[in-house]
C-alpha cells in the first residue's frame, strides 16, 4: 500500500502517517485505462472512463479490484497493451482523484462504450471523432 504523510494544521502539530485508500497497483491499472480509452480527450471524458471501472470494483457484478476488472474476458485490452500507455500528468491528477475520492458517477453506472448497453444512458459525451456512452447497469 501507498503511505502519505499528513500534516495536521496547528501550531506546533505533529506529522503522521495514513494508509491511502489504493495501492500502486490500483493507480498503474486505472490511470492506463483511461490513457487508452480517453487520454487525449478532456477531463470529463476521462473521469467518466475512471468512474466506471471505480464503480465496476465496488459493485458485487464484477470482480473486486481494478486490476481483475480491467482482466475480465471482453473488458479493455492485454497487460502488454496496457504496458505501453504513459498516462499524462491529467490522466494521473484525474485517477489519484478517482481512487482517493470516489466515483463521480452514481455507483450503477457501470458500462462505458461507443454504443448504448445497459438499462439505459446515464451520459454520452463526444470528441470529434468519438461518442461515449456511459450507461446504466
Amino acid at each position: 500500500p501507498i503511505l502519505m504523510a499528513v500534516a495536521i494544521a496547528g501550531a506546533g502539530a505533529a506529522e503522521t502517517e495514513t494508509e491511502a485508500a489504493y495501492t500502486d497497483e490500483d493507480l498503474w491499472y486505472l490511470s492506463r485505462i483511461i490513457q487508452a480509452e480517453s487520454g487525449y480527450c478532456e477531463r470529463a471524458m476521462q473521469e467518466g472512463v475512471g468512474s466506471v471501472l471505480i464503480n465496476r470494483r465496488d459493485s458485487d457484478l464484477f470482480p473486486d479490484s481494478i486490476r481483475e476488472c480491467t482482466e475480465q474476458p471482453g473488458q479493455y485490452s492485454t497487460l502488454s497493451w496496457l504496458e505501453s500507455q504513459e498516462p499524462t500528468e491529467q490522466v494521473m491528477e484525474v485517477a489519484i482523484d478517482l481512487l482517493e475520492n470516489g466515483s463521480k458517477y452514481p455507483e450503477n453506472v457501470l458500462y462505458q462504450a461507443n454504443f448504448v448497453q445497459g438499462s439505459g444512458i446515464y451520459k454520452t459525451l463526444s470528441t470529434s471523432y468519438s461518442t461515449m456512452y456511459f450507461c446504466f447497469q
